[in-house]
């Protein structure tokens, strides 16, 4: 179902994909690690696929950029100013008193410099999308054959693969320090394995869009996707720089994009599970942002109220379920706080700002009387 531009079973694959991700950063990943672990597969390949749907190149490079900016580094930077002035304040979090270490991690932007693991996704997300941008403006490869596409991608995928690990723990000499990275700002060491899934959700946006699963292909990719975790060490966890096995975990990540979006599209059709998901996916931002000190944080106060044990089933199930539901109450309270919206939405959708361009027009119709 398409309204207001938005694909119903996309905006679920979505949801489905930020589920995904706060499950593998709760306590559950403890009790259960041969289930949730194997997901690494495909679950950021699936979010930078469906990222790549709608990418646009017709506008120019410096609309796209301010655009991009808008959505993703706005609200990472804001978040990530707050937390560095808590910090201060506060003399709270993991690199309290080190404030300019912290304030350079956050400038760097990738999963090891930023104070909030998940915030590194929003930053490497952007250069995604100007990596592919440019590419698609300088290549015209968006207009090519389907066969030349593949190879494309392909290629882009062994170059990312084979030099994932370059710039991971190297020490480099920059003003006559000694300096260890941890991956390029913005984790653009990445930009080739990422920009592969995300280029591919380009090509095949029409196909996405009009998706119709094939039942026996689902249940095929299911049996494979099972195969490849069972017989192979094939792994993906890019924040770490891991592509283990890279043939196999790529074909294992393929099959979980199909699965995932195949059961997008069933979900779709069952009305409470498609309003659920629906909720989810279109707040991704917030749970992205959020889930991660949430779920931490009522997982601390259960435990301290005396649910003792690192491995409490019911504990940690409560506290992903909050990981997951408390960012939409926040994502509640920010759309109903003028100065908020400004932060967290991108200016074109902000309330805040339509009211203010229509008050403008009325008062210049009024004067023109």
């Amino acid at each position: 179902m398409i309204k207001n531009n938005r694909v119903d079973h996309v905006d679920i694959a979505k949801g489905i994909s930020i589920i995904l991700v706060a499950l593998f950063h709760s306590n559950l990943r403890s009790i259960a690690p041969d289930l949730i672990n194997p997901m690494g597969l495909f679950r950021m390949p699936l979010f930078f696929f469906l990222s790549g749907l709608f990418l646009s190149t017709s506008s120019s490079f410096n609309t796209f950029l301010i655009k991009k900016s808008d959505a993703l580094l706005k609200p990472y930077y804001f978040t990530s100013f707050v937390l560095l002035v808590i910090s201060a304040i506060a003399n709270w979090g993991p690199y309290k008193g080190h404030l300019m270490y912290q304030f350079k991690g956050i400038l760097y932007g990738n999963g090891a410099t930023v104070v909030w693991g998940p915030l590194w996704f929003l930053t490497h997300l952007f250069a995604v999308y100007c990596f592919a941008y440019l590419v698609f403006r300088f290549t015209g490869i968006q207009s090519r054959r389907p066969v030349v596409k593949g190879i494309f991608v392909a290629t882009m995928l062994a170059i990312g693969t084979h030099w994932i690990g370059f710039f991971q723990n190297e020490e480099v000499i920059f003003y006559g320090k000694n300096i260890e990275l941890h991956g390029l700002p913005f984790s653009v060491d990445l930009v080739f394995i990422s920009s592969a899934f995300f280029m591919a959700g380009s090509f095949l946006k029409e196909r996405i869009v009009d998706f119709v699963p094939n039942l026996y292909v689902f249940f095929i990719s299911i049996f494979i996707f099972v195969a490849i975790v069972v017989l192979t060490g094939a792994q993906i966890d890019l924040n770490h720089r891991v592509y283990a096995n890279p043939l196999f975990a790529t074909i294992g990540a393929v099959c979980g994009i199909y699965f995932s979006i195949s059961i997008s599209v069933y979900m779709s059709k069952i009305m409470l599970l498609r309003h659920a998901l629906l909720v989810f996916g279109r707040a991704s931002l917030f749970i992205l942002i959020f889930h991660m000190y949430v779920g931490g944080m009522v997982y601390m106060v259960l435990v301290e109220a005396g649910n003792e044990g690192p491995v409490n089933i019911m504990v940690s199930l409560i506290a992903f379920l909050s990981s997951i539901t408390l960012p939409l109450l926040i994502k509640k309270m920010v759309s109903r706080s003028e100065v908020l919206s400004l932060l967290y939405f991108p200016l074109k959708a902000n309330n805040f700002l339509y009211r203010i361009r229509r008050a403008h027009y009325i008062n210049e119709h009024l004067l023109k009387r």
